[in-house]
């Protein structure tokens, strides 16, 4: 053994220059590993976006006749998620800037919309043959 070196345990470094392992925690557990925390930005945009549709949805709901299925069950919707953004819970500048985006990409897809009906044959009423296409023959018997 070289001069200078004690021979006890744990006094010298592990061979081959690894670090040794920490000491183990009281009270057990990895050490190290945390719980998962919820991003605080995406919460945020998601109840940005949900303030976007709330809004559009109170303007739908006005449209409809008071007493009609349809706005009854648009109230209780409204009800359930208007309780998650109280007025004054998410910002006038990050609801312009989440409306603003929901519309850039409705532009943006707008003409791959287009294009996905251009593709798909119309079928008429009545089941006849889409445009283009001959009409069924009769079969001879």
């Amino acid at each position: 053994m070289p001069e200078g070196m004690i021979d006890a345990p744990g006094a010298a470094p592990p061979p081959g220059g690894a670090a040794a392992p920490p000491p183990p925690r009281p009270g057990g557990g990895a050490g190290g590993a945390t719980m998962p925390t919820p991003n605080q930005g995406l919460e945020a945009q998601a109840l940005a976006k949900l303030a976007v549709h709330v809004q559009a949805i109170s303007l739908i709901s006005g449209v409809l006749p008071a007493g009609s299925e349809a706005a009854r069950d648009i109230r209780e919707a409204l009800n359930k998620l208007a309780k998650h953004v109280p007025p004054g819970a998410v910002s006038q500048g990050l609801q312009m800037s989440e409306a603003q985006r929901a519309l850039m990409q409705q532009r943006q897809m707008g003409p791959q919309i287009a294009a996905m009906r251009a593709s798909q044959p119309a079928m008429p009423p009545g089941g006849a043959a889409p445009p283009g296409m001959p009409p069924p023959q009769p079969q001879a018997a």
